[in-house]
């Protein structure tokens, strides 16, 4: 295992075909194409500003994949790697010292916040298999609503807490519960924009709903197109299925005649035809 630059070439070309290979098994399923959210599009630019707001108090550095092999899968015979996407990663010298896993989210759930936490746990395992040592590891949370985010309790194995990113040091993130940053999307932007990057105040305006009200997915979805006939076929189907069920039902809940009138009805009707 080992940390390498995010414009690798092997990277750049495992990303290239695990995309490809993505995109065919959508094909294959008859999946379509749903327009992406505000939200994920400004998720990039929304990441550009924090790493830029955390290189003021951290040394982070370019290598932030994670290049290694599976001996499950065979890859060391095989000559193959895997990689392994970092937010951020914090250097001293030449050693990985923190690693920061980002999470933007439209109601600051807690559940995403445990999420990064348990990737930040098997992250920084991974590193000390590699390089004999463990980094530190803190929750960066993108707060894209109203209000203060929802981090969940602090307790237990994967407990985050809020820290204020002024001041703080690597010696002095605590282990647990893990410390984590919060940015507003606003605050985010703003500093992308800084350095250079452009962001669509439209898109960002768009972003903000979406963060407000919790939208994960974009308005417009594309359905497939289904024959006229099918769709009937398919309703009259389903009305004469409701017709059958009701019929059942009304024939078990229906009164039962005594066993005195029905005995009396049959001997009533054998002396009519004897006569």
């Amino acid at each position: 295992m080992d940390l390498v630059r995010y414009d690798d070439r092997e990277y750049m070309r495992w990303s290239e075909g695990f995309a490809f290979r993505r995109r065919r098994e959508r094909e294959r399923a008859g999946k379509t194409r749903i327009e992406p959210a505000a939200l994920s599009i400004i998720s990039f630019a929304a990441e550009i500003g924090v790493r830029s707001l955390l290189s003021r108090h951290f040394q982070l550095g370019d290598r932030r994949i994670l290049r290694y092999q599976d001996p499950e899968h065979g890859d060391h015979l095989r000559g193959r790697h895997r990689f392994r996407e970092l937010d951020a990663v914090a250097f001293s010298g030449d050693q990985a010292t923190a690693v920061f896993e980002f999470k933007l989210s439209g109601l600051g759930s807690a559940s995403a916040v445990s999420r990064a936490a348990k990737q930040l746990r098997s992250a920084a395992e991974m590193i000390r298999q590699g390089y004999g040592h463990t980094p530190k590891v803190a929750v960066v949370l993108i707060h894209a609503g109203e209000g203060l985010p929802d981090l969940g309790k602090p307790g237990g194995r994967f407990g985050v807490r809020a820290t204020r990113l002024q001041g703080s040091s690597l010696h002095h993130l605590p282990d647990q519960p893990i410390p984590c940053f919060v940015f507003s999307m606003k605050e985010a932007i703003e500093e992308a924009r800084r350095i250079g990057h452009v962001v669509d105040h439209k898109l960002e305006k768009r972003a903000a709903r979406e963060g407000r009200h919790g939208i994960t997915q974009g308005r417009r979805r594309l359905l497939p197109r289904v024959p006229i006939g099918e769709i009937f076929s398919a309703a009259g189907w389903i009305v004469r299925n409701m017709v059958q069920t009701l019929a059942r039902v009304a024939r078990r809940v229906r009164r039962p005649r005594s066993h005195q009138t029905s005995r009396h009805r049959r001997r009533f009707r054998r002396g009519r035809r004897r006569r």
